[in-house]
Order: structure tokens, then C-alpha cells, then sequence
């Protein structure tokens, strides 16, 4: 637990989660904080998000809150949030927070889709404070794969290179045998056929 203590989770600058998004956290934690037996906790979320900055799924990373009520609503609030102000950054025209992006990362400037695919955001922590108990609250914003534009052509299917070399070998032993030559004509036959397939 020790990425969830309050030192590691940097100074306050950057994107934040939405204020109503706080609210619902807030009112999760005073719905359960009198079912906790400490007197601060700390949880973090890694959640997804779409193009459009709608969150697509919030998933618990690391967690001192073993009340699984809590948890779920928290889940259910990140999961209820969009976050447009944190995409447009991961745009090829702006900054990334958490680390570079090669150029091989980037995307054409303007394009709608244009994001950086795998960035990471961490979002300004949430200090929340029910009935004396207090939940530092950390949200890490990942670029959804589906954010990376028109999708890649698929793999070519490989061949089948034992059938490739059996049509090979009919084929060459029509066209090349007898050869006279100790099989080299045949071999070498066989050899172009197969190389032709991509075998």
C-alpha cells in the first residue's frame, strides 16, 4: 500500500475530477464511513476513457477499504463521469501528463481521433472527510483503445506451408522430373514454388 500514502500523490496541479463526480464520491463515503474502523483511508481507481471523454469502465487498482458497498458506489460515480478537458490534452497537439510520447505514438494534428493510445492521467487527488473518517480518493485516466482512429488492416492470413509444399512438390514433379541432375531441377523447383506462397 504504499503508492496509496498521501506524499505520493503530487501537488494538486493538473485535471480533476468533475465537481459532481466529487459530490457522488462524498456522499458514498458518508453513506459506509461509519461502518469503517480507521480513521483514514486511502483507494485507487484506474479508470478508461472514450474519445468523447466519457469514462467507459472504473476498476479498483489498490484499496484500504475493505467495505465493498463503499468500493461500488465509488466505482459507480468514476464510472458516470466524462472528462473532455482530460482528452484534449492527450491530443498530438497538446502535452501529455505521465510520461513523453515518441513520435511514432503520435497522430496527424486535427484529426478527431488524433489521441495518444496507452497515455496515462493522474488526476488531482480527492480528499474526502465523512463523520471523521478521511479518504484520499486517486483517479489514473487511461486512453481507451479505441481512441487511436480508423482501425489497422488485419493481419494477412499466413499460409499453410505443409500444403503449400505438398501442392508444390505435385506441381514440380509433373513439370521437372526426370530431372538428370541428381534432383537439383526438382529441388529448386520446389524451393521457388514454396517462396512464391510466402512459405
Amino acid at each position: 500500500m504504499g503508492s496509496l500514502r498521501r506524499g505520493a500523490h503530487g501537488s494538486g496541479d493538473g485535471p480533476s475530477v468533475p465537481a459532481a463526480t466529487v459530490a457522488r464520491l462524498q456522499a458514498c463515503a458518508e453513506h459506509g464511513a461509519d461502518r469503517l474502523t480507521d480513521t483514514h483511508y486511502a483507494i485507487a481507481f484506474d479508470v478508461d476513457v472514450k474519445a468523447d471523454g466519457q469514462v467507459d469502465t472504473a476498476t479498483v487498482r489498490e484499496s484500504m477499504i475493505a467495505d465493498r458497498e463503499i468500493v461500488s458506489c465509488m466505482e459507480d460515480a468514476l464510472r458516470g463521469m466524462t472528462l473532455p478537458g482530460v482528452v484534449t490534452p492527450l491530443r498530438s497537439s497538446g502535452p501529455v501528463y505521465g510520461g513523453g510520447v515518441s513520435s511514432a505514438g503520435r497522430a496527424p494534428v486535427g484529426h478527431p481521433a488524433a489521441v495518444v493510445v496507452g497515455a496515462a492521467v493522474n488526476l488531482v487527488p480527492i480528499l474526502i472527510v465523512a463523520a471523521g473518517v478521511t479518504i484520499v480518493v486517486a483517479v489514473t485516466v487511461h486512453v481507451a483503445s479505441e481512441m487511436s482512429g480508423p482501425k489497422d488492416e488485419p493481419p494477412p492470413a499466413q499460409p499453410d506451408c505443409k500444403k503449400v509444399k505438398d501442392a508444390c512438390i505435385t506441381d514440380c514433379s509433373r513439370s521437372s522430373l526426370p530431372t538428370g541432375d541428381y534432383g537439383f531441377k526438382f529441388w529448386n523447383c520446389v524451393n521457388r514454388c514454396m517462396k512464391a506462397a510466402g512459405c
